[in-house]
């Protein structure tokens, strides 16, 4: 009897500390292929269905189904060791569930499968309310509330043998998920909610971006130059020949397509650099070489929201604040213009025109150099293709409340002036270019409002929460609510520490 009555007592002992697991959550997107991460762009549809399974009775109260866009930084900081950085929840969609989808009474049990079906449409616009920071100038807004591509998110190519590199340091990231959280609440009052399981599935976004008017570069600009003058000279000890001008305008934006961004294979878009002679005498214009194209591809982030368009001038200035850029260089073209010719212009009565006059468009001539004081001067024109290359992935041009990314073409020509053997001189150009995206076909049409009450935007993006990333110390709400201050002391650069715990390749997050 002695012996029976322990070995009841054992057992029952450990059944009472035997841990049970969690219910188990799986979120199936419709038409999604196995090991890739779902790619959608403005107006379509997300569907798929929640199934969820238990091992045990489960008492819940709350099943919440919604589709967030986060955005995420860290800075180094200049002052002092450690990163400081933010967090901004800009996008969440809440799935509305009917009262007759849930079980009577709220009780999962094991053996059965609950399902609860889901639809979301990507929207062209966020609402106002997450935008709502200081500002300097007046169209930032407008910028900030178009939504912004999935951004430095890795996640495998198409081809299933890659992953994606759009380019974006480790420092910054804008993600989008279909999230699930069951709940229950306590039997305390006033106490919160228990998290009893919350389980996300990555999606890729890159939304249709529109062309936007070209860009006024000012001639102190840090990012453009869309004209340049340069001394000729026979030699380095030798007298001028004269003064070569250069100028291009904004060429016409590159269209990606959301399916598969950057892939191209034929050419984008095409610049045009016009250039200008004007010589001292009767000097001859020197022989073009070659022209090298180079994309800029620049990324601004700041753990403070941007109140104007960054600038690398603004990095330089408020670099105490928080704020950086990255940039790359990716290799575009080489080719031969040797054969470009000149063609000779004589006008007794030339007019002075200012140095910006006629570079707005590819097909008129560059005004005259500072120095040009004759009448006789010579033209020469030269067509860059601009072709994408398939190595990288590219997303359109944005401009979001922490992290922006902006283009520039990059034109490099080199000349030898007549009777010099030696030297082999270049002139370089950084024109804007714009990278758009295309709707897809049979999208809804843009300008659709969404109406919404002020009391769900107030319950979206005002009512007080704590989110804190992994390995974050200290949190700090700042005004507005949606957007975290994050302050980091030593951490390191490490793009894994950014990540949330349980993010796989299929695109799945257990929180």
């Amino acid at each position: 009897m002695a012996t029976s009555s322990i070995i009841t007592r054992g057992s029952s002992s450990l059944a009472n500390f035997t841990v049970r697991s969690r219910p188990k959550v799986d979120i199936i997107l419709a038409n999604q292929t196995d090991g890739l991460v779902p790619s959608f762009t403005t107006g379509d549809t997300i569907k798929g269905t929640v199934t969820i399974t238990v091992d045990h009775d489960t008492r819940f109260d709350d099943l919440e189904i919604t589709f967030e866009g986060t955005s995420r930084t860290s800075v180094e900081r200049q002052s002092m060791p450690g990163r400081t950085g933010a967090y901004h929840t800009f996008l969440r969609l809440r799935q509305p569930i009917d009262e007759s989808a849930y079980p009577t009474p709220r009780v999962l049990e094991p053996g059965r499968n609950y399902e609860f079906p889901f639809t979301f449409v990507v929207p062209e616009r966020l609402l106002p309310h997450i935008c709502n920071h200081a500002k300097t100038n007046l169209h930032v807004e407008q910028s900030h509330t178009l939504l912004p591509p999935t951004f430095g998110d890795p996640m495998i190519a198409s081809n299933r043998k890659s992953v994606i590199d759009d380019m974006a340091p480790e420092m910054c990231r804008i993600s989008y998920l279909v999230r699930v959280t069951l709940q229950r609440k306590p039997m305390a009052q006033n106490a919160s909610p228990v998290t009893l399981v919350s389980v996300g599935k990555k999606v890729r976004v890159i939304p249709a971006v529109d062309e936007e008017p070209p860009l006024n570069v000012e001639d102190n600009d840090d990012l453009y130059s869309v004209r340049k003058e340069k001394d000729v000279k026979r030699g380095l000890m030798r007298g001028k020949l004269g003064r070569l001008v250069l100028a291009a305008a904004q060429p016409k934006p590159v269209q990606l397509s959301p399916s598969d961004t950057g892939n191209c294979d034929s050419v984008s878009t095409v610049a045009t650099m016009q250039l200008r002679f004007d010589p001292v005498g009767n000097e001859q214009p020197p022989r073009l070489g070659t022209v090298w194209s180079k994309l800029r591809v620049s990324t601004f982030y700041s753990s403070d929201p941007w109140g104007d368009y960054p600038s690398a001038e603004c990095i330089k200035s408020w670099a105490q604040m928080g704020r950086a850029m990255y940039t790359e260089t990716v290799p575009l073209s080489t080719m031969c213009v040797a054969s470009a010719q000149w063609t000779k212009h004589t006008d007794t009565d030339l007019e002075r025109r200012d140095s910006m006059h006629s570079t707005s468009s590819t097909d008129s001539l560059p005004g005259p150099s500072a120095s040009f004081a004759g009448n006789t001067y010579y033209t020469a024109s030269v067509v860059v293709p601009v072709t994408l290359p398939k190595s990288k992935s590219f997303v359109p041009t944005f401009y979001s409340c922490l992290i922006a990314r902006a283009y520039a073409l990059e034109l490099s020509i080199s000349y030898h002036a007549a009777n010099s053997r030696i030297l082999t001189p270049t002139a370089s150009l950084k024109v804007p270019l714009q990278l758009t995206c295309e709707a897809q076909p049979g999208t809804g049409a843009k300008g659709t409002v969404v109406d919404i009450s002020q009391d769900e935007v107030n319950t979206q993006f005002f009512s007080p929460r704590s989110i804190a990333p992994p390995s974050v110390s200290e949190l700090v709400p700042i005004a507005p609510p949606a957007y975290t201050s994050v302050q980091v002391s030593n951490l390191p650069p490490d793009r894994s520490r950014m990540l949330p715990p349980s993010v796989t390749n299929s695109g799945s997050v257990r929180v």
